[in-house]
């Protein structure tokens, strides 16, 4: 008997942001996986951790899923191997991910892989960034009949409410383009962890801002 792979959305940061169900699949889980970060469960795993304590009795399967382009297939292949590895043994295999597993996230680049291969996965939505950071702000993403446009790290004139997730790298010529179209910004930094920053106009945020980094543009 083979087992199964489920990707659990952790949510944004906030550990009481986990749904029920990612709490239930995270304890009946055989194995852990995750991306590492310098040998050590990456931010999903400590997110997950302090939902559920009992992740430390579990096996962990560390996975390498670098920031690159270059040969980054190879590392892909060689995460889904480990996985099936684990499945093959008739383990059932809890993937973590941050937010949502249906956006951006590291688990659809392995996906088809696993699927290949013959084996079943169950996906556990879970609460994405900006919903999250919409919250935060006690403001809403859209109201009647107004549009949401997402983009990632660049700045565009939509009518309607923008989005922009991982501005950290472009944030200097985000707010030149927001000030140019005269609309109104806001910015959360790190949602709903420790390091948490919430500024509510554009003069207030910085040039220099985290990886996990999110604006939004009314």
């Amino acid at each position: 008997m083979t087992g199964k792979l489920f990707a659990v959305g952790v949510g944004p940061g906030d550990p009481e942001l986990l749904t029920l169900k990612a709490v239930k699949t995270i304890k009946n889980a055989d194995c852990i996986a995750c991306v590492q970060s310098k040998g050590e469960p990456g931010i999903a795993y400590r997110i997950a951790k302090d939902a559920v304590p009992e992740i430390e009795s579990k096996e962990l399967l560390l996975l390498d899923f670098p920031m690159r382009e270059d040969g980054i297939k190879e590392f892909h292949e060689k995460a889904a191997e480990q996985i099936i590895l684990h499945l093959s043994k008739g383990k059932n295999v809890a993937f973590l991910t941050l937010g949502d597993p249906g956006f951006y996230s590291t688990f659809y680049y392995i996906a088809d892989i696993i699927k290949n291969n013959g084996y079943d996965f169950e996906i556990i939505n879970g609460i994405t960034s900006f919903s999250a950071v919409s919250s935060k702000l006690k403001m809403p993403l859209s109201l009647g009949d107004e549009s949401v446009i997402i983009t990632s790290g660049k700045f565009c004139d939509y009518d309607g409410t923008l989005v922009i997730l991982k501005v950290g790298k472009n944030i200097k010529e985000i707010k030149e383009k927001v000030s140019e179209s005269g609309r109104k910004a806001y910015l959360v930094e790190n949602c709903g962890m420790e390091n948490e920053r919430v500024y509510y106009d554009l003069q207030s945020i910085p040039d220099e801002v985290g990886y996990f980094s999110i604006m939004i543009v009314k």
